[in-house]
């Protein structure tokens, strides 16, 4: 796909605030393209139980995300598997490059959402072969086996009792001081270590065990996985220098969710706001898609 076609609009990222901006520029009559390098659904695939979402009083993520790519298709949207590399929102028509392909289009919609923080040790090198960012996701693959959770101020604390259901063995490893709640835990299976440096994953095929520093102690885990759970971070990387950026790194928009450049648009989580929820994305994206 090249640029000999000027889109209407472009939309980046297939998650519920990227599909309501793509349902609401095409029911405008614009022609609309949505770029996704995954799975349209983006974070709502990973959760298991969503009961805050108007109409349904619960509902799966999976299948409320089928709910919308459906609807997405059927009203025609074009839908592109692809991973954006770079922008160029310079001049009226804005140019989007991606891995596999150059577009262009008159309004841009960023719904590009948030982002696993990582370790940024070596963990990507196992990443689907015993590393994960999502436990509700690769859970069952550990069934009875040891596993551990990278967590930071307690931020793994929800996923390790969850996998405390299912795995033999859940070791939470926790950069700060957890010792309240060590205390406090009474989960026989679930074990707290505090002020712990992840250092290496160490494996062949397969994740085999962790190197972590311990109070100043080398030591070696054996384990089957680790789940990353250090929190999210906006995906915003590309637009640094280019769009307008809060202090926390989301893009800043006005009412009509417009950026810091005429013509480009944001929506969901990756825009600077109090609400973080998918009722919001979805709002957010109606706007932008209109407006676009």
């Amino acid at each position: 796909m090249s640029m000999e076609k000027i889109y209407d609009v472009l939309v980046i990222g297939g998650g519920v605030a990227g599909m309501s901006a793509g349902i609401y520029a095409k029911r405008s009559g614009k022609s609309v393209l949505l770029i996704e390098k995954f799975a349209l659904g983006g974070q709502v695939l990973s959760l298991s139980r969503i009961q805050n979402f108007p109409s349904q009083s619960e509902i799966d993520g999976f299948t409320l995300a089928q709910m919308f790519s459906k609807q997405v298709k059927e009203l025609g949207v074009e839908i592109l598997s692809d991973d954006v590399v770079s922008v160029d929102f310079s001049k009226e028509t804005k140019i989007v490059k991606c891995k596999k392909n150059v577009l262009s289009a008159k309004s841009v919609v960023i719904a590009t959402g948030m982002a696993s923080v990582e370790l940024e040790k070596n963990e990507n090198e196992f990443l689907g072969r015993g590393v994960s960012y999502c436990a509700i996701c690769d859970a069952n693959f550990y069934k009875n086996r040891p596993v551990c959770v990278a967590s930071k101020k307690g931020s793994g604390i929800k996923d390790a009792l969850m996998l405390s259901k299912i795995a033999s063995k859940v070791t939470l490893l926790d950069s700060e001081d957890m010792s309240v709640y060590a205390k406090a835990n009474k989960v026989g299976n679930l074990e707290v270590l505090s002020k712990i440096e992840i250092q290496a994953v160490k494996g062949n095929s397969q994740l085999e065990k962790l190197e972590i520093n311990r109070d100043g102690r080398q030591e070696t885990l054996q384990t089957s996985a680790l789940f990353i759970e250090l929190g999210k971070k906006p995906s915003t990387q590309l637009f640094e220098g280019v769009l307008k950026l809060d202090e926390k790194g989301f893009i800043v928009t006005d009412e009509n969710m417009e950026t810091s450049v005429k013509g480009v648009f944001a929506a969901g989580d990756v825009r600077s706001g109090v609400l973080k929820q998918i009722v919001t994305a979805c709002g957010d994206g109606a706007i932008a898609g209109q407006k676009a």
